[in-house]
């Protein structure tokens, strides 16, 4: 096992190109991004005030790209990676050579354990890299620059941290599988690219989608679905880990929406996440490749 996760680790850093563009984009864009900070830091008298005025922490620095990280683009730029790790295998006719040596769900769920470790990999180090390179923008400046706030604590921040991660990995989990079961389905690319990013959006509109069926049929209490879908329990983790309280709706939307805790939204994002996984193994163990 070792061995196949060695080569599966190379095959898809081999792809220099994709990778760059896809999940080492994240810290590599935190590095540049937070690097551009230090012309102003050193050429404006204006910026070093502000940043003075209100320094910000290292714990505010390094929790800052989750927003980034846990969002729609991610999620879409995370479709295309997988959909060239899956999908690739087609076009290359890597399949051929691969399946007569191990079963087929092998190299599925290795395919997916190398993809998460490398997310794991590239969103961690982001996230150290912002807390390190803004206290160098912050120290330019003058400003001190503190690991916590009046009002932060390190306990809180590790929650808040573990949290924010768990939500990153599972969407980003959910558009791998959703980019993984287009290539199965299409063998091409660009076809698990479209499927990916069909499936992703499609999953983020679903609440629209679910009004428009309850005002048709009359039975606005059809858009209580909405709290059984990832994006749902997405936010409401979230929520969880930054507010201290669930993600709730306004107006005529909370009658129907009860609260959910942090608890059960876990379960049902882990039942989406291996119900994914083991669709695509399953198709993958159905499909005439070899022949």
């Amino acid at each position: 096992m070792v061995e196949l996760f060695r080569a599966e680790w190379m095959k898809i850093n081999g792809n220099r190109y994709m990778t760059s563009f896809t999940v080492w984009l994240f810290p590599v864009g935190a590095i540049t991004f937070l690097l551009l900070a230090l012309i102003p830091a050193l050429g404006s008298d204006i910026f070093r005030t502000q940043v003075n005025a209100a320094p910000p922490t290292w714990t505010i620095q390094t929790l800052l790209p989750w927003t980034f990280i846990n969002s729609i683009i991610t999620r879409l730029i995370l479709v295309g990676f997988t959909a060239d790790v899956f999908a690739g295998e087609y076009q290359r006719g890597m399949w051929k050579n691969l399946l007569p040596r191990r079963r087929r769900a092998t190299y599925i769920l290795m395919k997916f354990f190398t993809v998460t470790l490398m997310l794991l990999i590239a969103f961690l180090s982001t996230c150290l890299l912002s807390g390190v390179i803004s206290g160098l923008v912050v120290r330019v400046t003058g400003a001190p620059y503190n690991l916590a706030g009046p009002n932060e604590t390190l306990s809180r921040f590790v929650d808040i941290f573990a949290l924010q991660a768990f939500v990153a990995i599972v969407s980003a989990l959910i558009a791998a599988s959703f980019g993984a079961l287009g290539g199965i389905l299409t063998r091409s690319i660009l076809g698990a690219v479209g499927f990916g990013a069909v499936c992703t959006v499609g999953e983020q509109a679903i609440l629209v989608i679910l009004l428009l069926v309850g005002n048709a049929l009359n039975a606005p209490g059809i858009v209580k679905l909405y709290q059984y879908t990832p994006g749902y329990n997405l936010s409401n983790i979230s929520s969880w880990a930054t507010n201290g309280m669930a993600f709730t709706f306004t107006g005529t939307m909370s009658q129907y929406i009860d609260t959910m805790s942090a608890g059960a939204s876990f379960v049902i994002l882990v039942l989406w996440v291996v119900g994914l996984i083991g669709l695509t193994v399953w198709l993958f163990r159905r499909q005439d490749i070899v022949s």
